[in-house]
């Protein structure tokens, strides 16, 4: 029997969340200061999201309005996750510690989850590593790309930073904080793909336990009288229906609480990617910096998307296999009132774990597929509007 913990990257994710003030330690904000911290964490972040409205405002550009507004929605959309990761810290941290630990019986199940855990952290990595970039490149290669004061995004400020070299480095440092803020949503949403990925992999594991009823965790027949055999069947198999029970309530459990997040997503995320793609194609805006951030919006949402649909339809698949895996097991030698309670187990097991976004979308690659035809429905729109 092995034993899973929360893996040490996403302890030091949580060490880090607890570092920053945007998470508390122990069970609850015990100090003033604690919440004084969480409130200025969701205020700092808002002023981003008005900042940018307001300079899309006073813009005498019409593209650099058009601009600046789709970066405050999705600034606002951040700060939504923000706000969400830092109020819901305790129901965060239940869902985590239930769905990250647990055991695991056979060493071919206990392989396939570290490869899989393993191959995810590296796509991770290049997620922050590209987000690090970023933030380098607004705070220290944006400044200097013209001979006059330029900010990475042309935000209203309450200073004058186009004549005074201070307030100029002022206004940009206070767009690299409210970027580098930005990693925050980013490991919230890195999180739930995480606990998505441990949902699927442990109906998988669930499988190899299904086909392995009444063996033992080497995958050997156990070496005893047939009643003994049949007593160990008997007792996998309800403590497969306990797992699978467990397992179904804390996915409905993740579901219910990510379901608003996705669901906004799923809203935005076609608007985000069709206003980039059309940006891109028709060359709207003026200067390379603005290119690659609709590059990279467009990047993050696609990439977004797919990851939550990915997951969704990976907890989809595997926990259809439930049913074959249990009629792989040696269930036909067992004890009527055994055989009896396979098959009620397996009726049940036939319908498949579905997620649901707001009860109206299904969490799966169809739906990602859908997303991705809208937006290119309303990008010939506006092309032909265009035209």
């Amino acid at each position: 029997m092995h034993f899973i913990k929360v893996h040490n990257f996403f302890g030091k994710i949580i060490f880090l969340l607890q570092y920053i003030g945007v998470w508390y330690r122990g069970d609850e904000a015990t100090t003033v200061r604690e919440l004084i911290t969480k409130w200025f964490y969701c205020v700092y972040y808002s002023l981003l999201v008005v900042s940018l409205a307001m300079g899309a405002v006073k813009s005498e550009n019409g593209d650099e309005a058009i601009f600046l507004i789709q970066i405050a929605v999705t600034i606002s959309v951040l700060a939504f996750k923000l706000c969400v990761l830092i109020w819901k810290q305790k129901q965060i941290l239940a869902l985590f510690n239930q769905i990250s630990i647990f055991s695991i019986k056979y060493d071919e199940d206990l392989t396939m989850f570290n490869d899989k855990i393993e191959s995810f952290l590296k796509f991770v990595k290049v997620c922050l590593i590209s987000f690090a970039v970023a933030v380098f490149f607004e705070i220290a290669v944006a400044p200097f790309l013209n001979s006059e004061n330029t900010l990475f995004f042309a935000i209203a400020f309450p200073l004058d930073w186009k004549q005074n070299i201070i307030t100029f480095w002022i206004a940009n440092i206070f767009l690299f904080t409210e970027i580098g803020l930005g990693v925050a949503p980013l490991l919230f949403a890195i999180t739930s793909w995480y606990l998505m990925l441990i949902c699927s992999l442990r109906y998988k594991i669930l499988q190899g336990e299904l086909r392995n009823l009444g063996r033992t965790s080497d995958g050997g027949r156990v070496d005893a009288s047939d009643e003994a055999s049949h007593k160990a069947f008997s007792q996998d198999l309800k403590s497969a229906i306990d797992r699978h029970l467990l397992l179904r309530g804390l996915i409905d459990e993740l579901d219910d609480f990510c379901s608003s997040l996705f669901f906004i997503q799923f809203g935005t995320g076609s608007l985000f990617i069709c206003g980039s793609i059309y940006c891109l194609a028709f060359n709207v805006s003026n200067n390379l910096v603005e290119s690659l951030i609709h590059a990279y919006i467009l990047v993050y949402n696609i990439s977004e998307i797919f990851m939550i649909t990915y997951f969704g339809n990976e907890i989809m698949l595997s926990s259809d296999s439930l049913t074959y895996s249990l009629f792989e097991s040696d269930w036909v030698d067992q004890p009527q009132s055994t055989k009896r309670s396979v098959m009620v187990f397996a009726e049940y097991l036939k319908q498949s774990h579905q997620l649901m976004v707001a009860k109206l979308y299904p969490l799966n690659l169809a739906t990602f597929t859908e997303i991705i035809r809208s937006a290119y429905s309303m990008f010939n729109i506006l092309k032909n509007l265009k035209n």
